[in-house]
C-alpha cells in the first residue's frame, strides 16, 4: 500500500485551509478520473495529496530544496518561482514519503504540463485544474470534457491558461507551450468538443 491512513493523515496535517480543502477536492477528482480512464487509483491518490504539499513555502524556502535536491530553475521559473512548488513537491513526495518514480512525475509537471504526458501526469494536471473547490471562468467546460476525453480537456485547460498568462503579462513556461503543441501534434482539436461541451 502506497498510503495507509496514517500517511494521508501525515501529509494533510502539513496543509491548512484552502490548500487542504483544495487537495482533498484534486485527491476526490483524481480517483473519479483514473476509474473513468483506467489508471491506477491508489498513484492517482497518491499523486494528488502530494502535488501541492511545498505550495506554501517562500521564495527562499523553494530554493533551498532547489538546492538540496539539484534541481536547476529554468530563467521563468527563477522569476515565477511558485512554479517550483511541483518540482519541490516531487521531491518531497521521494524522499519523505517513498513515492515511486511515476507519482513523483505527475507531481512535477502538474503545474506546467509537458509533451509526452503519461495518463497518470494528465490526470494530475487535470484534477488538480477541475476539482470541486475550484471556481473560475471556464472551469465549467474543462469539468464537461474530462468526462469524455481527457486529451481535448487537457488541451483545453492549456489554451485558458495561456490566453490568461498573456492577458497577464506573465511568462509562460516552456514545458506548457510543448505540452499544447504535443497535443495539437496528436491530431487533438477543439473545433467541436468545446461546442459539444457547452450544450
Amino acid at each position: 500500500m502506497l498510503c495507509n491512513e496514517l500517511v494521508r493523515q501525515s501529509i494533510l496535517a502539513r496543509l491548512s485551509g484552502y490548500r487542504y480543502r483544495h487537495t482533498l477536492g484534486c485527491e476526490k477528482a483524481a480517483i473519479q478520473l483514473a476509474r473513468r480512464f483506467g489508471a491506477d487509483e491508489e498513484k492517482c491518490a497518491f499523486a494528488a495529496l502530494l502535488h501541492d504539499i511545498t505550495k506554501r513555502l517562500s521564495r527562499e524556502e523553494q530554493l533551498y530544496l532547489c538546492e538540496k535536491y539539484d534541481i536547476i530553475p529554468c530563467d521563468v521559473e527563477k522569476v515565477e518561482w511558485k512554479m517550483l512548488h511541483g518540482k519541490t513537491a516531487a521531491e518531497i513526495a521521494r524522499h519523505e514519503y517513498s513515492a515511486p518514480d511515476d507519482v513523483c512525475n505527475a507531481i512535477a509537471c502538474h503545474t506546467t504540463g509537458k509533451a509526452g504526458m503519461t495518463l497518470i501526469d494528465k490526470i494530475i494536471y487535470l484534477a488538480d485544474y477541475i476539482e470541486e473547490t475550484r471556481d473560475f471562468d471556464g472551469v465549467e467546460p474543462a469539468r464537461q470534457l474530462a468526462k469524455h476525453d481527457i486529451d481535448r480537456a487537457l488541451l483545453y485547460c492549456y489554451d485558458t491558461s495561456l490566453t490568461d498568462l498573456v492577458a497577464r503579462g506573465k511568462l509562460i513556461h516552456r514545458d506548457t507551450v510543448e505540452a499544447r503543441n504535443d497535443l495539437i501534434l496528436q491530431g487533438v482539436s477543439l473545433l467541436r468538443a468545446v461546442e459539444g461541451s457547452e450544450k
